[in-house]
């Protein structure tokens, strides 16, 4: 028993070698001798192989439809049909398999390779880092009919930029005297709940004092709540930037509460538990801020307002 897979044949080296190639693969994974039989234009042809080979051999279609060469050159010179054992006019007994076309496992490679070619479309790419801010913040400003000369749809588009998510912007309360509070107070010093907000601040970094790094250790609270308490007992007055630890803007609302003084404050901590409730706490104390109600916020919020609120200072 031995295998003859019959197909064109070509001048070009490269067909024939992968053809020779598959064979070798279909001999290895079905444990019978597989030759590679061509109808023209390279050697061996298949009727050679035919009339020099013995025993039964199965003859393999590497064709995809019934064309003239299927039909008349192959099937017709063997004298047989597709689909069952018979005895070819060679002399040996043959079975033809049908060409490839109508497989399912044809149409899928097709398909795959059709689908590969429209993903591989080159995509129109922004690289430039201005360019890129601009047309994002004017994507969300036209997605949510913002004015961005307005400073305060300016943050409500920073916002959203930063957490990628157009219902940020929506969830911000923001009072009217935080871009003059804010600008009075740049210079002094800035207290951030924990080092992922405070690396991204764009602020001199000797005035940024992190939660984290005051804790005292104090049992049963978080260290951010701790933390925040120990920074205003060092610092005395600073602004305030929070975006990921709840606990540590109660601290905050403590502080105000006993009277505190508190020049500014961004309030974006995120979360289900908590976040929400202290969020509105805080903002029954009047501070001057920026506030992400409800669950959203994080890091980068809290972070990007305070940056715009900076550009926004300096008027640009």
């Amino acid at each position: 028993m031995e295998v003859v897979v019959v197909n064109h044949g070509s001048r070009r080296r490269d067909f024939n070698s992968l053809m020779e190639r598959l064979a070798s693969r279909l001999e290895k994974d079905l444990g019978v001798p597989v030759r590679v039989g061509y109808n023209e234009y390279a050697e061996p042809n298949w009727r050679d192989l035919m009339r020099n080979g013995e025993g039964p051999v199965v003859v393999a279609l590497a064709f995809l439809g019934s064309g003239n060469h299927v039909y008349r050159d192959i099937l017709g010179e063997l004298g047989v049909e597709v689909g069952r054992w018979q005895r070819s006019s060679f002399g040996r007994l043959v079975y033809a398999t049908p060409p490839l076309g109508d497989s399912p496992l044809v149409y899928q490679a097709l398909k795959a390779r059709i689908k590969a070619a429209l993903r591989a479309e080159t995509p129109s790419y922004v690289l430039d880092p201005e360019e890129i801010e601009a047309e994002s913040l004017n994507a969300v400003a036209s997605a949510l009919g913002l004015d961005l000369s307005d400073w305060r749809d300016r943050l409500r588009a920073r916002a959203a930029y930063a957490a990628g998510n157009l219902d940020v912007a929506k969830a911000l309360h923001i009072f009217d005297d935080l871009a003059d509070a804010f600008r009075e107070w740049l210079g002094g010093p800035i207290a951030a709940d924990v080092h992922m907000v405070a690396a991204g601040l764009r602020y001199d970094r000797s005035l940024v004092h992190v939660a984290l790094d005051c804790t005292d250790g104090s049992p049963g609270v978080t260290k951010s709540y701790a933390g925040m308490l120990c920074v205003f007992r060092r610092v005395g007055v600073a602004g305030v930037v929070v975006g990921n630890a709840p606990t540590a803007l109660l601290a905050v609302v403590e502080h105000c509460r006993d009277g505190g003084e508190l020049p500014f404050a961004v309030a974006a901590p995120v979360g289900f538990t908590n976040a929400a409730q202290i969020k509105e706490e805080f903002l029954k104390c009047g501070v001057p801020s920026v506030v992400v109600r409800g669950t959203y916020g994080g890091s980068g919020v809290a972070a990007a307002l305070f940056n715009e609120l900076v550009k926004i200072a300096y008027g640009r």
